[in-house]
């Protein structure tokens, strides 16, 4: 590409008008290389052409690239006006229903099949549209220890044909429960959440962005900003928000946005070209299956197409799913009579995606104490990239392709535990269950639990993750460049006491950053001060501020972010007249033992539901086992006759509680 035409478009701003008029146009001998350049100044992209470049374009933007040495032919003028003739089109099996057919059509098919659906609204759109999901499993009113995946159409209002195939698998998934084997078994075994219309404004407006003119997949947090109309903020928008609460409610394993224009495969990153991620061996072989059922190519978002910032993938990828932006067809509203066409391409491959949900490594996260459940970050390797158990449950699910890896769990105040050598198998199901439990420790500090949002870098030169400031210090730092910010969640406020309160931690440099908190990641933002020095500590007291959940970074010079550590205060809420829970003694024989059983008991009769917990050393759970008396036998060998191996362990007694004992295993 020219220099001096990639000086023009840098120089030239294109300012769009209320309801400029919007032609296809191809832009002839232009390709990839450019699409970046001319999406940031408005241009809509669709395809890449033998002949050039398919976007959609004003008359300004058309005589913008007329002058940067380009020639256009105007393929159809006026693309909304053919949008609205394809909306009004009918086939015998499919249509473009209005929103509100569309709204009373899901609250119906929810009301007749209370069995195994079960219909939210996750919020509101910018014009006060209810922005609809369904669930589908076998106790959709329940959360459940199964693996959840997430679909969604239409974040682009005028991609419409992906709204038409969503509406479509609704109608399959309902009208197949119970009737066909795999659907019962995949609603049976799974969480499947369908979210066909994000984008209901913009949908009914026949025009890709929301009611407040934003480009919804520019709005996201991950690398937010530099990009046509991704809103004033990261995720300012009402629709961004109410998918981001619902992804953090519900860590899934896979997350597709389907979006239509071209035909293409997008898995992350799609804000640079110049890194891969972790899991692409997964997220590959993910890709291979759903090609195989379609064709479509596949590969890296950024580099199969163009860099943009902002997009929904790379967040959720950030945030632990394996995730895609998967283009459908190549005209973005096409006549209804395409739908059941595509529809039925495309089925085999996300039922095949569904499937797959239920492979690699999956368990629950629980306190060694308590025995409840535990909201934690969950670290694979290789790759090291985290994902999150459910905050209702504590379970997680993470697909990973047969072989070896370690698994680390860590959050908040809580001492590590760490597990190696997790197989996952070949054979069978070809999944592996691996449970834990956490031992709290107010020694352990709180600490970046996740990444809320980050402004965007220049990637070439600037090759760290934002997830890499999460966790304790540890020497691994994001670069925070000069003026750009980052905001992180701690999971837990860190309160105010006498002293230090938090520390930031830088891993090396010069540079410094100004420190703000908030309990909301919307702000009011407090100024705590400024970070300096590898280690700068904070007392709240001195910024008025009682505690803090969100801690935003906004570096005034290139700054190595390694963490943010908060001092682990647990303030007891004592009621009067409260009993207090004494611990049970629990006493086990023989130790060492060298049969098939060991025998447990207590002092004293435990509560109704009380469990035995072991674990071994690592805080691997590997039985729980129910008192129904204050006696117990453990017995070593499972169904097949295995035996628990040799080795230390740890047993104790939850809810009531009891100190560990050590049992040995020496057969």
């Amino acid at each position: 590409m020219n220099k001096t035409i990639l000086a023009a478009i840098a120089l030239v701003s294109v300012v769009a008008t209320a309801a400029p008029r919007r032609d296809l146009v191809l832009v002839r001998d232009a390709d990839w290389s450019i699409a970046a350049r001319l999406a940031h100044h408005g241009l809509v992209i669709n395809r890449a052409r033998e002949e050039g470049l398919e976007v959609e374009a004003t008359a300004e933007q058309q005589a913008l690239v007329n002058g940067l040495g380009y020639r256009t032919d105007v393929l159809e003028q006026d693309i909304q006006a053919l949008y609205s003739r394809n909306a009004g089109t009918l086939s015998t099996d499919a249509w473009y229903m209005p929103y509100t057919h569309y709204r009373d059509t899901m609250i119906t098919i929810a009301l007749n099949n209370s069995g195994f659906i079960k219909l939210e609204t996750l919020g509101y759109s910018a014009s006060n549209r209810p922005l609809l999901a369904m669930k589908f499993s076998d106790n959709p009113q329940v959360e459940e220890y199964e693996p959840q995946v997430h679909f969604e159409g239409n974040i682009h209002g005028d991609e419409a044909i992906t709204f038409g195939i969503y509406c479509e698998l609704v109608k399959y998934l309902a009208s197949n429960y119970a009737y066909d084997t795999l659907v019962t078994r995949l609603i049976d075994e799974r969480e499947i959440w369908v979210a066909p219309l994000v984008n209901p404004d913009g949908y009914e407006a026949h025009s890709r962005y929301n009611a407040n003119s934003v480009d919804l997949n520019r709005n996201w947090g991950h690398n937010w900003g530099n990009s046509s109309r991704c809103g004033n903020s990261p995720m300012s928008e009402p629709e961004t928000r109410a998918f981001m609460a619902h992804c953090m409610r519900h860590p899934f394993v896979l997350n597709a946005s389907y979006h239509s224009g071209t035909k293409y495969l997008a898995y992350p990153w799609s804000y640079t070209r110049y890194c891969t991620i972790p899991d692409k061996p997964h997220v590959h072989f993910l890709s291979q299956r759903y090609n195989a059922h379609t064709s479509y190519p596949y590969g890296q978002g950024a580099v199969g197409m163009y860099p943009l910032n902002g997009g929904a993938k790379d967040l959720e990828y950030a945030w632990g799913s394996l995730t895609w932006s998967i283009e459908i067809h190549n005209t973005k509203w096409p006549n209804a009579s395409e739908i059941v066409p595509t529809w039925n391409l495309n089925r085999p491959a996300m039922l095949e995606l569904f499937h797959h949900a239920g492979k690699g490594i999956h368990g629950t996260v629980t306190d060694a104490t308590t025995d409840e459940p535990v909201h934690a970050q969950v670290w694979v390797g290789p790759g090291d990239f985290p994902g999150y158990t459910d905050t209702t449950l504590g379970d997680y699910h993470r697909f990973y392709l047969p072989g070896t890896y370690s698994i680390t769990f860590r959050a908040p105040g809580y001492r590590d535990t760490t597990v190696t050598n997790v197989v996952v198998p070949t054979t069978g199901d070809s999944s592996v269950t691996v449970d834990v439990q956490m031992t709290p420790d107010l020694a352990e500090p709180l600490f970046g639990f996740r990444v809320i949002y980050s402004l965007y870098v220049t990637t070439s030169s600037n090759r760290t993750y934002p997830v890499w400031a999460l966790g304790p210090h540890d020497g691994r730092a994001y670069q925070l460049d000069n003026n750009k910010y980052i905001c992180l969640d701690m999971n837990r406020a860190v309160h105010d006491q006498t002293g230090v309160d938090l520390t930031v931690y830088r891993s090396s440099g010069s540079g410094s950053a100004t420190v703000k908190g908030s309990n909301d990641w919307t702000g009011p933002w407090t100024t705590l001060g400024t970070a300096s020095s590898p280690e700068t500590s904070f007392d709240l007291s001195s910024s008025g501020l009682d505690s803090v959940r969100f801690i935003r970074l906004d570096a005034s010079s290139q700054f190595f972010f390694d963490a943010v550590e908060g001092v682990n205060y647990t303030g007891v809420n004592e009621r009067p007249g409260t009993p207090v829970r004494t611990m049970l003694t629990l006493s086990t024989g023989p130790n060492p033992a060298t049969g098939n059983h060991v025998s447990f008991s207590v002092n004293r009769a435990p509560s109704p539901g009380s469990k035995l917990t072991v674990t071994d050393a690592t805080g691997r759970k590997v039985a729980s086992l129910l008192f129904s008396t204050s006696d117990l036998d453990w017995d070593l060998r499972d169904q097949s006759d295995r035996q628990v191996p040799n080795g230390v362990y740890f047993a104790r007694v939850t809810p009531n509680g009891s100190e560990p004992v050590r049992v040995i295993l020496a057969r």
